[in-house]
C-alpha cells in the first residue's frame, strides 16, 4: 500500500497503480510503476483537475502522459520523491517498465458501466469527494454531502461486494498508506440505479479543466460514479 504524503499526486497513484494492474493482467511480470515519472514529465496545459504535479491533475492527464513518453518506468529506477509536497523536474530517460497504447473513459455518472467494467476488465481509476474520508476507519461509507459534494481526490476502484446483509460497497484503494481505514482500503456504499447525485460548484478541483462550467453533476456515493477511466495494454 502506498502514501502520496503531502503531495497533491493522488492522480498519479491512482493511475499508476491502474497500469500496474492492467499491465499484469495482459500477461506480463508486475512491476510497481513510478508516479513520479507521471508527477513531474505528464503535461496538463489546461489545468484539468489542477496544474499538474502536487497540485492536481486526472488519470486522463496521466495516461496520455505515459503514452506520449514511449513507456513509464518502474518505482525503482525513478522513486516517489515527492512525498513532502515539493514538485521535481521531469528527467524521463529511463528504460520503460510498462508501456500502454490509449485508454478509455467510461460514462459519467452511469452505474452499470462502471460495474461491468471493474468485474471484466479489472481495477480503474476514479474520482471522489474525499473531504470527509479523514474520520474513516472501518465499515461501508455512506456519509458524503451528497447535496454539494466537491470531488478532490483520485483513488482506485478495485471490486465490489455486499457484506452479507444486503449492504453494496464499491471497494477503494487509497494512497493515504496502509495504516488508514481498512488497510489502506475503504468500502463505499454502493447504490444500484436510480442514483444520488449532488452539484459540484467547484470542478476544478477534481476533474475539470480550464476553461470549464462552473457547476458538475456528480452521482453515486461521494461522487464516485463521476469520473472514470482504464488504460488499454
Amino acid at each position: 500500500m502506498k502514501d502520496q504524503g503531502g503531495c497533491g499526486s493522488c492522480w498519479t497513484f491512482a493511475s499508476a497503480e491502474t497500469i500496474e494492474s492492467h499491465w499484469f493482467l495482459a500477461g506480463n511480470q508486475m512491476v510497481e510503476l513510478s508516479e513520479q515519472q507521471i508527477a513531474s514529465c505528464s503535461p496538463n496545459p489546461e489545468h484539468c483537475g489542477g496544474t499538474g504535479g502536487c497540485e492536481g491533475g486526472t488519470a486522463e492527464i496521466a495516461y496520455q502522459g505515459v503514452i506520449d513518453a514511449g513507456g513509464i518506468s518502474s518505482e525503482w529506477v525513478y522513486p516517489y520523491v515527492s512525498y513532502q509536497g515539493t514538485d521535481y523536474a521531469c528527467h524521463n530517460n529511463t528504460k520503460a517498465a510498462a508501456t500502454i497504447k490509449a485508454y478509455s473513459t467510461l460514462p459519467v455518472n452511469k452505474y452499470e458501466p462502471l460495474l461491468e467494467a471493474v468485474a471484466t476488465l479489472g481495477p480503474i481509476a476514479i474520482s471522489v469527494d474525499a473531504s470527509i474520508w479523514n474520520i474513516y476507519e472501518e465499515g461501508i461509507f455512506d456519509s458524503c454531502n451528497m447535496s454539494s459534494p466537491v470531488i478532490d481526490h483520485a483513488v482506485q476502484l478495485v471490486g465490489y461486494g455486499d457484506d452479507g446483509q444486503g449492504n453494496l460497497y464499491w471497494l477503494v484503494r487509497n494512497s493515504w498508506s496502509p495504516l488508514w481505514g481498512e488497510k489502506g482500503y475503504i468500502r463505499v456504499k454502493r447504490q444500484a440505479d436510480p442514483q444520488v447525485c449532488g452539484v459540484d460548484t467547484d470542478p476544478s478541483s477534481g476533474t475539470g479543466c480550464s476553461p470549464g462550467p462552473a457547476n458538475q453533476t456528480v452521482c453515486g456515493e461521494c461522487g464516485i460514479l463521476s469520473d472514470s477511466a482504464y488504460p488499454i495494454v
